[in-house]
C-alpha cells in the first residue's frame, strides 16, 4: 500500500460533482449539525463517497470521520485495513478500526447475516464514541437492484420490493440514486485507488450470484434494466407510504391500550380489512415491517383465518397475539423480563432494548446538546454507585429536571403521549436503586450539573442499526 500516494480529492473537476451536490442537499441538509461517520471498506464506492463528502463539506474534517470493520473472514483482510489506515493518515481524517471474530458466530446463522449484524453494532458504538450523529454507507443504485431481487427470491412481500431507504433514521445512503457505472467513471478517470474484496466473487453468497450471474447478463441485453428495477422499487415505496397512511388511520381509530401495556384490536373492526392489511396492522404495532419472510406471513395469516378463541400466536420478533372472543390482544414477550437489569460501565458500550448506551467521564467543558439521547450529570453525585439499566416498573418515580417534587414514571410517560410500545419498554438508568435518567426524556433534577460541578458524566444512547 505504500507504493502509491492517495490523491487529493480536489483532483475531481467540479462539473462532475454538481449532480451529487444537488442530491446531498436534499438528504443531508435536513439534519441539523450533521457529523458524519462514513462506513469505509476501502472499496471503490466508499472511497469515492469519501472524496465527494470532503468536497461537499469543503474539507471540514470535523464533520467527517471514517470507520472500518475488519470482518476477518478473508486471510488478506489485513490489506484492506492497512489501506484504510493509509487513507485516513494522508487525508487527515479521524479513522476508527474495529475487528470481528468469526469464531463467535453461531452455527445456525449465515456468515452474511452475522457479519452484517455485528458490523452495524460496531458502527453504532463508534457513532457514539466519535460524537457523530449519522452513519453513511456507499450503497448505490446497483446495490438497490440486487437488494430488491434478493428480497423477491426470499418472498419478503411488498416492503421488500421497495428495497433500501435513502434515509433510515440515522443511517443515510447518499449514493443510492447513482449507478455503479456512473461512480466507476469518476474513479477510473482520476485513478482513485481502492481495494478489491475477493469475497465479492464467491457465488455461494446470494447477492454475489445475483450480481454476477443474473444482473450482469441482463444489463448486456438491456442497459436500462438497473434504472427500471430501481424505479419500480421507488414506486413500490410510494405504494407503501400510501398504504401506511390508511393502516395508521385504522390504528388511530380502532386500537386501544390497556394499563398493563397490552394492545386491544376489536375483531369486528379489523375483520373488515383485507387479510394482508390485517397482517400489516400487526406489523406496524410490533415494529416488524420489512422483517417478515414468507413463513412469517403464512403463519400469521393462518392464525387470523382460523380465529380460534383462546389461541395464541407467538412471533419470532418477541411478541404474542391472543385471539379473545371480541378482541385480538397484543403484548410484548419481553414483559416477563421486567426485573432484568444490565450493568452500565463507564467507557463501555452496552446494548439494551434496541439501543446502545455509553457513559463517559468528561474533565473539561462541553456543549449542551438538544438531543434527548445525550445528557450530562454531576460525576460526584454518582461516585461509588452502581449504574444499571432496566425497564421501568409500576410505582417507579423520579424528580424530573426542573421540578421540585417527585413524579411517577407512569404519569410522566402518559403526559408525553408515547405510543404503546415506546411506553411499554421504556428504559431507566439507575444509580444503585435510584432513577437518574428516564432514558431519552429527562434526567433526575438531583443529579443535574450545578455551579459547583467540576467533573461531568455524559450519558449517550443511539438506536442499534439494522440496515
Amino acid at each position: 500500500m505504500s507504493s502509491f500516494k492517495i490523491p487529493n480529492p480536489h483532483i475531481i473537476d467540479e462539473k462532475y460533482l454538481l449532480k451529487f451536490y444537488k442530491h446531498f442537499d436534499s438528504i443531508l441538509k435536513k439534519k441539523k449539525d450533521l457529523r458524519v461517520l462514513l462506513a469505509f471498506s476501502g472499496g471503490s464506492d466508499s472511497i469515492l463517497l469519501l472524496y465527494l463528502l470532503l468536497r461537499y463539506f469543503k474539507g471540514n474534517d470535523i464533520a467527517i470521520k471514517i470507520a472500518h470493520i475488519n470482518h476477518n473472514i478473508r486471510n488478506d483482510s489485513f490489506k484492506d485495513e492497512a489501506f484504510v489506515t493509509k487513507v485516513g493518515l494522508e487525508l487527515g481524517i479521524n479513522t476508527y478500526i474495529r475487528q470481528l471474530n468469526p469464531k463467535l458466530k453461531s452455527n445456525d446463522e449465515s456468515i452474511e447475516s452475522w457479519a452484517r449484524k455485528e458490523r452495524y453494532k460496531l458502527l453504532s458504538e463508534i457513532l457514539i464514541e466519535s460524537n457523530s450523529n449519522a452513519i453513511l454507507t456507499g450503497h448505490h443504485k446497483n446495490d438497490q437492484v440486487e437488494t430488491i431481487l434478493k428480497n423477491i427470491s426470499e418472498k419478503t412481500g411488498l416492503f421488500g420490493l421497495g428495497g433500501m431507504k435513502s434515509v433510515n433514521k440515522n443511517l443515510i445512503r447518499p449514493l443510492l440514486p447513482f449507478t455503479k457505472l456512473e461512480l466507476m467513471r469518476i474513479v477510473e478517470k482520476y485513478k482513485i485507488p481502492y481495494v478489491d474484496d475477493s469475497s465479492n466473487n464467491e457465488l455461494r453468497f446470494k447477492r454475489n450470484f445475483i450480481r454476477k450471474k443474473v444482473l450482469s447478463s441482463w444489463v448486456l441485453n438491456d442497459n436500462k434494466v438497473v434504472d427500471s428495477i430501481a424505479e419500480s422499487g421507488a414506486n413500490f415505496s410510494e405504494y407503501q407510504q400510501s398504504l401506511m397512511y390508511f393502516i395508521n388511520e385504522f390504528i388511530r381509530k380502532s386500537v386501544s391500550e390497556l394499563q398493563n401495556g397490552q394492545v386491544l384490536i376489536k375483531k369486528k373492526h379489523i375483520k373488515k380489512l383485507p387479510l394482508l392489511a390485517r397482517v400489516m396492522v400487526f406489523q406496524v404495532l410490533t415494529n416488524s415491517l420489512r422483517q417478515f419472510r414468507k413463513y412469517d406471513f403464512q403463519d400469521i395469516k393462518n392464525f387470523i383465518q382460523k380465529n380460534i378463541t383462546g389461541s395464541i400466536y407467538t412471533s419470532r420478533f418477541g411478541w404474542c397475539l391472543l385471539a379473545d372472543r371480541k378482541y385480538y390482544i397484543l403484548s410484548k414477550e419481553t414483559r416477563a423480563k421486567k426485573n432484568k437489569t444490565i450493568d452500565l460501565i463507564l467507557g463501555k458500550s452496552t446494548n439494551f432494548l434496541e439501543y446502545d448506551y455509553i457513559c463517559r467521564e468528561i474533565n473539561s467543558g462541553f456543549e449542551k446538546s438538544e438531543n434527548p439521547n445525550v445528557e450530562y450529570i454531576d460525576q460526584h453525585k454518582i461516585k461509588d454507585k452502581k449504574l444499571q439499566l432496566r425497564v421501568w416498573r409500576e410505582g417507579d418515580a423520579f424528580r424530573p429536571l426542573g421540578m421540585l417534587g417527585k413524579q411517577k414514571i407512569s404519569d410522566f410517560l402518559t403526559n408525553k403521549k408515547l405510543n404503546r410500545f415506546e411506553k411499554f419498554n421504556q428504559p431507566v438508568l439507575c444509580a444503585d436503586d435510584e432513577i437518574i435518567w428516564l432514558c431519552g426524556h429527562r434526567i433526575d433534577d438531583r443529579y443535574k450539573i450545578s455551579d459547583e460541578t467540576t467533573n461531568y458524566i455524559s450519558l449517550n444512547r443511539v438506536r442499534s442499526f439494522i440496515a
